[in-house]
This record gives C-alpha cells, structure tokens and sequence, in this order.
C-alpha cells in the first residue's frame, strides 16, 4: 500500500493537486487490523495529496461497516458507497 500511496501522490502533482479516486473492493472480505490501520494512513495521505472525493465500490455490509470506521478514523468525509461500477463512476463524473 506504502508505494500505491507514493505513486498517486506523484500522479497528484500532474493532475495540478486535485483529483477523485474510485476503488473497486468488491472482492474484499474482511480487513485485519494491521490492514485497517494502514488504510486509514493512506487515506491521509491521499487526502493530503488532494484527494476530493472517493467513490467506493463494495460487496459486503462487514466491508461497508469497515470502511466506515476508516474513514471516521482518518477524517474522510467525502467517501462514498456504491454496489455497483457503474454508480460509482456516474457519481464521480457530476
């Protein structure tokens, strides 16, 4: 996660420090802790980058209710939740 964190904080600079990401997590079961608190550091980071909004897309209420902790935990309050690809990327194109 640490070099994903690296690179789009590179790809920040091109895109003049602004940018939305979409994440695909459907697949995702279960987040360990270890796991949760990494992704709560790289959610501040992509936020200290520029990150404006991130548009998630999930397939379980245990991934739903873990990402909801991880973002109160790094202050992101502009992550939202979609089922599906598709709502996602329409969110993010308004």
């Amino acid at each position: 996660m640490d070099s994903v964190t690296a690179q789009i904080s590179q790809f920040s600079k091109q895109l003049g420090g602004s940018f939305d990401v979409l994440v695909d997590m459907r697949t995702v079961k279960v987040f360990k802790p270890e796991t949760q608190a990494k992704l709560v550091e790289h959610q501040i980071s992509l936020k200290n980058s520029g990150m404006q909004r991130a548009a998630v897309v999930i397939g379980s209420v245990i991934t739903k209710m873990q990402l909801n902790r991880t973002s109160k935990a790094a202050e992101h309050s502009t992550e939202t939740q979609w089922e599906t690809y598709d709502e996602a990327l329409s969110y993010l194109r308004k």
